[in-house]
């Protein structure tokens, strides 16, 4: 199973999205490269809500799912 955190988004906006994380020993790199650890504390905004997820992680999310036997 996968598992998506929120963290900055693409974009480089203040703004946060949702990441897929990748399943490697670096618990904290998502599918589109970027490490996001979050904590209360991590976020631009502690009183913001995600509500976009990040393209790169879904595409990437897509290509797992689609080359697999």
């Amino acid at each position: 199973m996968y598992e998506m955190r929120v963290g900055p988004a693409t974009s480089g906006t203040n703004e946060v999205t949702w990441h897929v994380m990748a399943k490697a020993d670096d618990a904290d790199t998502t599918l589109c490269g970027r490490r996001v650890i979050t904590t209360r504390h991590s976020l631009a905004d502690p009183n913001a809500v995600p509500e976009r997820y990040c393209a790169p992680c879904l595409t990437a999310f897509r290509a797992t799912f689609e080359t697999a036997d």
